[in-house]
């Protein structure tokens, strides 16, 4: 299960999980209006936001309780308050760390070079990004290799009802070297220039992958 809510007139909680089960996001609305905690974790549990709301704006709970007092129809604050990671560039790492380990759990993913050559006698269409003829998406794969990628993967091969393959990511396994992972992204900077892509992280955070998005 990856959603479940129940609304009448506008009234209820909703909650999303992610693919591996954990919770994803919870908030709850009374007539069609936020009200009550609303959250958003990560993959591995880790908390990202935690909110009140109340007529439109963020509270405290103490605010919140008061207000609650008043009304009861307001959801119950159940649970103590959380403290979400902190904003700052640990964060940021961290988040894509989620990000990037749960793209590599999938099991539909594969090596990019691989993918792309097909064996002798294979009639099927394989698509990466917006490129409109398959060798385009191979020069654009070796590029990667040429500028010091480790391993290029497609995360998500789906298939059409015909049985067509498509890609629309990458994930660049990155060397160490500074000057390498600094070519690679500008291999990747040269298709986001076409609005032909777009990468994160934005700028380098030591971060094992980077992701391009070619869709």
């Amino acid at each position: 299960m990856l959603g479940k809510y129940k609304m009448v007139h506008g009234t209820g909680v909703q909650r999303s999980w992610h693919e591996n089960g954990r919770l994803q996001m919870e908030f709850s609305t009374l007539c069609g209006e936020f009200i009550g905690y609303s959250r958003i974790w990560l993959g591995d549990g880790t908390l990202l936001s935690e909110h009140i709301s109340l007529h439109g704006q963020y509270v405290s709970i103490a605010e919140y309780r008061a207000a609650a007092a008043k009304d009861k129809s307001f959801p119950k604050l159940r649970g103590r308050p959380s403290k979400p990671l902190p904003d700052s560039p640990a964060r940021e790492k961290h988040i894509l760390r989620v990000f990037v380990a749960s793209m590599l759990a999938r099991p539909n993913r594969s090596e990019a070079r691989k993918w792309l050559r097909k064996k002798t006698g294979d009639q099927t269409a394989r698509s990466l990004g917006r490129f409109k003829r398959e060798r385009d998406a191979e020069k654009f794969v070796q590029s990667l290799y040429d500028a010091g990628a480790l391993t290029v993967i497609l995360p998500d091969v789906y298939r059409n009802q015909t049985g067509d393959q498509f890609a629309d990511c990458l994930l660049v396994r990155l060397p160490k070297s500074m000057a390498l992972r600094k070519s690679i992204r500008q291999v990747c900077a040269q298709l986001r220039r076409r609005n032909l892509g777009a990468m994160q992280p934005d700028h380098d955070l030591g971060e094992s992958h980077l992701y391009f998005y070619l869709g």
